[in-house]
Order: C-alpha cells, then structure tokens, then sequence
C-alpha cells in the first residue's frame, strides 16, 4: 500500500512526516511541481533582498527516509478515483492507496498582467522564481509591492530596510483586511510609513507603462507610480485545475468535512487548496500553524474508520516588522463587538472582538504580551470576564519584541509519536 500526497508545501511535508511516523513499514510518495521542496514560503522576501542566504529557507529534503519518495518538477495531469490512480504530466501513472491533497495554488495576478511578457514583474510565491527577482533587484531598486496580505507586507517591509525605494499598493480597503481591523490597521500603515515605504489604500490596479519591454510605472487608483520592478503579493488561488471531473470539487472548491475528509473516504486534504465546511460555514484559516496542524491531522485520520475533526480553527499569527511587534488572534467579523487598549504615542493596540460576549479573535500591535493566555480564552468558548479584560490592557515598560529567527521554525515540521488507529 502507498500514500500519496500532492504538494510539497509545509502542509504536505508535515503529512508526510506524520504518515511515516505511524506506519514505519508503509512508502510514502510526494508529489511537487516544483524542483525544490520544504522550504519556508514566509522567507522568500529575506532572501530575496540578501538578507537570508538559500540554504536557510530549508526545514527538511526528505531524501534520508528510503521509504519517502519525492517526485519534485512534475505535476498531476489528472486523478482516477475509480482506479485509484494519478497520471503526471509526463504520462507516468501512479497508484495509491490513499490520498492527501495539499499542493496549494497559483499566485493570484490581476488581469491586467495577462498581456504580452514584461520584464520586472514577479509573483512572490515560489523559490524559482525568487531567485529570478533576486537577481533582476540587484539593478532595479525603485519597486511596488502590488498587494496588502502578510506576504506583501513583509516584503515591503525587507525591502526598504535594504535601502529600496518601494510603494506599497493595496487593491482595496485597508493592509491585511482579512487579519486587522482598520483602526489596527492604521497603526500598522502608520509604522510602514515611519520606515519610508509609501502606502497606498483602495488602490486597483488600472494600467502599465511599459519601457524597452520592461515594467516602468504603474497606474493605481487613479495615480501613476513610477517602478522598475513590480512585485505580486495579492494572495493565491487555489488549483483545482486536475480535479475537474472528479465529482471532488463544490462550485468549483474542494470542500471538506471538519475531518478534512472529501466525498471520497481515501481522500483527504489540508492547506490552501482545502476549503472547510463547518458548522454551515466555509473555513480557510490560511495560516502556516494551520497548515501544520492541517497536514498532520489529514495524515494521522487516513485510516481512522472515524476520523477526528479539527479542533483549532483559529488564525493565530505572529510576526515583526522592523521593530513593530505583531499577533494576530483571528480576523474581524462583520457585527462583531470590539474592546480595545492603546497608546498611539508608542504604536500600541490591543482588541479583541466578541460575539454574544465570547471573544473570537483579535491583534496585539506593539505590545504582545499575554498572547498565549488571550489566545486560550478564544479557545476556551466561553463570555469574557472582566478579569479576563484586563489582560487587554497594555503592560507598562513591558512591550515585547522578538526577531525572526529560521531556527525555532524547524520545530514546526514534526513527527508524532508513533502509535497505532
């Protein structure tokens, strides 16, 4: 018997990991288009601007176990669930006898991008092509960061520490609109551009001007922005591209069961290719921790005859941005009520928002202190107390930094303890 598992993500790897710890005897097949696998996505900006040299965006090869094989520069062309069998792009077809399916998506790039090649337009998503941006920034330092999640914000961000010019364009509302509500927001716009990167909000992308076949300015909410490299960070879409026809796709997503199972009981899957459908709602907490956790428990629930649902749904996140500390508990919800601390004069906010008195999520801005505890409480699914509240509240002298380190990332990718199910 072999698991398959497509994507070679973070997602993927820690399935990966999980399956040969509980089944010590049983091969494991990893599938990646890419040629380069388990690598951290989250530190393609460092090492695009030198600051992190390639060798440390890895976290594990895989290619130690002789019961892990990695097919990486292939893609699935298509899946048999009849014959229980995937056909690559290069006419191999493989057998399995469960499947997890976490190989993520493609760069979401406007419309606008569709038109003849231009040079100095980059997506920010995968190693290949970070090494192309890499080179090209070495001569063109005037750049747009054209998209306001966590990845084009970081990006910004290690740009302008190494002595970039760059613009920050957001299509519309606010930074990290899925993440922060818009008065914390602010505070982060705010340190943005304390460090020299010019925000732009509500901007959509409308129009190119091309030079001598490279990019030379773009034009966002009714501006021209003048650039020699534009770099895409507006978030991905999902590829469901060799599931057509499967009967696995709902309205054109692969939704799954809180278990992370599909309509098929060998198949499962985890990461931002899964969509999860939970109490009437569909969830995609595209997070890194939920990736893990995702990849971890779609593995250990492959031969379950009950799979376990996911426990933790919640989108915590945490991050630095030059000297502006950061966790993010859960994004803001429409009605929600909002209780909140801060101290503009020293870029701190703290909120949380609740519903029917329970908190379901919130930011630590400039101050993270009792982030843990917080996130226990919006856990817990219980109303908040007022001495629950008061932990809101800043800490005097007590505001928390932290770098970025690689090191304590690894810790991250896991192998179980070995058990039977």
């Amino acid at each position: 018997m072999t698991c398959m598992i497509v994507g070679g993500g973070v997602a993927g790897f820690q399935a990966a990991a999980t399956c040969r710890a509980l089944r010590l005897e049983q091969a494991v097949t990893l599938i990646d288009a890419e040629n380069e696998v388990g690598y951290y996505r989250t530190l393609l900006p460092q090492f695009m601007v030198g600051a992190l040299p390639e060798e440390k965006l890895f976290f594990r090869s895989g290619d130690a176990d002789p019961l892990l094989t990695m097919r990486r520069g292939v893609r699935v062309r298509s899946l048999d669930r009849s014959a229980c069998t995937l056909t690559l792009d290069n006419g191999e077809v493989l057998t399995y006898d469960r499947l997890i399916l976490a190989h993520g998506g493609e760069p979401f790039l406007p419309g606008i991008l569709a038109g003849p090649p231009c040079r100095g337009i980059f997506p920010v998503r995968d190693l290949t092509t970070a090494r192309e941006t890499k080179s090209w920034l070495a001569d063109h330092r005037k750049v747009i960061v054209f998209g306001g999640s966590l990845v084009g914000v970081k990006t910004a961000v290690h740009l302008s520490q190494a002595g970039f010019e760059v613009s920050l364009v957001v299509r519309r509302g606010h930074i990290l609109l899925r993440a922060l509500s818009e008065d914390s927001a602010a505070v982060v716009e705010a340190h943005l551009r304390n460090l020299g990167i010019e925000v732009c909000v509500n901007a959509a992308m409308e129009d190119l001007r091309i030079r001598d076949g490279q990019i030379d300015a773009l034009k966002a909410g009714g501006r021209w922005l003048s650039c020699s490299t534009l770099l895409v960070a507006a978030g991905i879409s999902p590829d469901t591209s060799f599931l057509e026809g499967t009967d696995l796709l709902t309205d054109g997503e692969l939704v799954v069961s809180p278990a992370l199972q599909t309509i098929d009981p060998r198949i499962f899957a985890a990461g931002d290719v899964a969509v999860i459908a939970s109490g009437g709602e569909k969830i995609s907490p595209n997070t890194w921790p939920q990736a893990v956790s995702q990849g971890r428990l779609a593995a250990e629930n492959l031969y379950r005859s009950s799979p376990l649902p996911h426990r933790d749904w919640s989108r915590i996140n945490a991050m630095e941005l030059h000297g502006l500390a950061m966790v993010v508990l859960g994004p803001p919800l429409v009605g929600a009520e909002v209780i909140s601390h801060a101290r503009p004069e020293t870029s701190v906010r703290r909120e949380l928002f609740l519903v029917d008195g329970k908190p379901v999520g919130g930011a630590l801005i400039g101050d993270i202190s009792a982030a843990g505890t917080l996130h226990a409480l919006i856990n817990a699914g219980r109303p908040l107390t007022l001495r629950d509240a008061g932990l809101l509240r800043p800490q005097t002298g007590n505001v928390i930094r932290f770098p970025e380190q690689t090191g304590r990332r690894k810790a991250l990718i896991l192998s179980p303890k070995r058990s039977s199910l």
